[in-house]
């Protein structure tokens, strides 16, 4: 049997990957099982697959019956990304023999090039499980299985600010309701929850590339904001925080020129906002103009249609929005 796993939904792949070998060792025991891990590139710079001593080692695990049982497990990881031509041959002659007690998985990471040989076999030859990611809806209700799994409860609402912060990453997803999980329990976690601790690490970077945007420093503005790319953070989900920020701030800026009788937790009753970011905000709001904070605005709105539509790198827009800000 050959079995293909791949696709965006890295999270879901892997897990998928471990179900089945769990449910392998149950069945048969751990010791028939091989893995091969070809995501390294050796020193010079030969794939582990396509390497002298290994890809015969894992064509013979193919081949070899098991050892005190009835089937063998042998799962390939990355082949299609990082095996070289040779390698690949090797696979393609091989996977019409394989025997009916080899169980072979074939993990890729992400989604291969259609054009490969290998990844064309393998949608004709093999079992195809391929992880797409969840629309909004699906992700929203992923979420609360995914909760309730770990032995939590979140509310719908919470649920769908968890998507609209973390986008589709099921991955980050999945550490959020962890830390989610042990911050509320045994609460059901709600908006306000989810708002505390997935922007706190996040805000915290904004605010600081907010405050250097302020006092017109693009260069730690840009640090910061590379700081954060650095980090792993997706380029849509941080324009989408500086777009949150300073739409903050605009709401804070009229409440705080318009009703100056308000008290700091007043302000983020009314505005339905964390304690922890209505602070912020009001420190950042102090630095600009309401007319500023208004052209401001306008502009992240034009930036966000320009990375939409141009084909432009989008970090590169990011950084000349920032410095375009910054003289304002």
């Amino acid at each position: 049997m050959i079995i293909f796993i791949f696709g965006e939904d890295i999270y879901q792949s892997q897990k998928r990957l471990i179900e089945l070998k769990a449910k392998f060792k149950e069945k048969y025991g751990d010791i028939n099982v091989s893995i091969f891990d070809i995501e390294k590139k050796s020193a010079r710079g030969v794939s582990a697959l396509g390497g002298e001593t290994n890809a015969p080692k894992i064509i013979s695990e193919i081949e070899s019956m098991p050892f005190l049982g009835a089937k063998r497990l042998i799962i390939i990881k990355n082949s299609i990304a990082n095996s070289d031509p040779e390698a690949k041959e090797k696979i393609i002659k091989k996977i019409a023999s394989i025997p009916e007690s080899s169980i072979v998985i074939f993990y890729e990471k992400g989604i291969p090039k259609k054009n490969d040989k290998l990844f064309k076999l393998f949608l004709k030859s093999a079992r195809v499980e391929e992880f797409t990611l969840r629309r909004t809806a699906e992700l929203v209700d992923w979420i609360k299985k995914e909760v309730g799994s770990r032995k939590g409860e979140i509310e719908t609402e919470a649920a769908q600010k968890l998507v609209q912060l973390s986008g589709a990453d099921t991955w980050k997803i999945s550490n959020e309701i962890d830390k989610l999980i042990n911050y509320s329990y045994p609460q059901t976690i709600k908006k306000e929850d989810v708002l505390k601790l997935t922007l706190e690490k996040v805000e915290a970077g904004i605010f600081d590339l907010v405050d250097a945007l302020a006092r017109r420093d693009g260069r730690s503005a840009l640090l910061f904001l590379h700081r954060l790319l650095s980090l792993g953070e997706k380029r849509e989900y941080l324009f989408s925080m500086i777009v949150y920020g300073f739409r903050n701030l605009i709401l804070v800026k009229y409440l705080s020129e318009n009703r100056e009788d308000l008290r700091e937790f007043e302000i983020a009753q009314k505005l339905k906002m964390h304690p922890f970011v209505a602070k912020k905000a009001i420190g950042s709001a102090r630095l600009f103009s309401f007319i500023e904070l208004k052209k401001i605005y306008r502009r992240l709105v034009l930036a966000n249609s320009e990375m939409r539509r141009s084909n432009k790198n989008p970090v590169l827009i990011l950084d000349l929005l920032l410095s375009e800000i910054c003289v304002r």
